[in-house]
């Protein structure tokens, strides 16, 4: 009976034993899976977040570069931001202010050859000598007829510095064509001046046609070179427009990068195999 007694006492040990060996057993498993699971979860949310964190990189690019490349040549710091039609715009103004400048400057150059050409022939110092003579101007009795022109027009500046506002330049100047079309005593050089009428005390007022006509030839020709210079000045004011909108239009480029969050639950397993809900949040970057 004590036999019986003592083989059921050890067979009740052993299932108890055996109960709680496959209890612990099954519990470790389940740990173990739940760390597998949690490993294999944190893996795929590392990856997740490892390309997210490439992707949520925006394509920024450097205002300074927008302004620095439309500063040098306009237009392309906007082609750098993608606004193309900017960047046309200003590079289509760029080429055209360089056209017009060109143009105004060969005007003028050509309307230059001109006018010069045209005092050449029919403006004579010895003409302009006569006259300071005859009219007995102060120090014109210095003034002697030499064929040394250079000499004359020395002699000449004696006399018109006793008695006018300007002396006459040396010849082929640019003041020296600017001038003869300019100043009222060098009127009596021109070819079609008639001394029987302009004298000593109407000289002020009396104009010739030759005289007329160069005046606006060369009039004009200073408008041209105005109008070239105005271009070059438009060129300047198209390199600084162009450079501070290259900028603005870089930092509205960074600024057109759409951000967009959303959260939601996800079930995620505890250290211990604890199953909780958990709020995660994405973040998807377009442009």
């Amino acid at each position: 009976m004590k036999n019986v007694k003592l083989i059921l006492a050890l067979l009740f040990i052993s299932s108890v034993f055996n109960i709680s060996s496959a209890q612990t057993s099954s519990n470790y498993r389940k740990l173990e899976l739940s760390n597998k699971l949690l490993s294999q979860d944190s893996k795929i949310n590392l990856e997740d977040k490892y390309n997210k964190s490439i992707q949520s990189k925006p394509n920024e690019k450097s205002p300074y570069l927008g302004a620095l490349f439309s500063g040098l040549i306009p237009g392309t710091g906007e082609f750098y931001a993608k606004r193309y039609l900017k960047g046309a715009i200003f590079l289509a103004v760029e080429a055209g202010l360089w056209i017009a400048y060109a143009n105004y400057e060969n005007q003028g150059d050509d309307q230059t050859d001109e006018y010069q050409s045209y005092a050449n022939s029919h403006w004579d110092v010895y003409k302009y000598a006569d006259w300071l003579k005859r009219e007995n101007f102060s120090g014109s009795d210095g003034i002697i007829l030499t064929s040394d022109k250079e000499t004359l027009r020395r002699q000449i500046n004696v006399c018109e510095a006793q008695n006018f506002s300007h002396q006459l330049p040396p010849y082929g100047a640019q003041q020296y064509y600017e001038l003869i079309g300019k100043y009222q005593n060098f009127v009596t050089g021109w070819a079609d001046a008639d001394f029987d009428v302009v004298n000593r005390n109407n000289y002020g007022t009396y104009k010739t046609q030759m005289f007329n006509d160069y005046s606006y030839n060369r009039q004009e020709a200073n408008s041209y070179y105005d109008k070239a210079t105005t271009s070059l000045t438009l060129v300047v004011l198209n390199h600084i427009l162009s450079a501070a909108d290259g900028a603005w239009s870089v930092s509205m480029f960074n600024k057109d990068l759409k951000v967009k969050t959303s959260v939601h639950m996800e079930n995620k397993y505890s250290s211990i195999g604890e199953k909780k809900m958990v709020p995660v949040a994405n973040l998807n970057i377009t442009f």
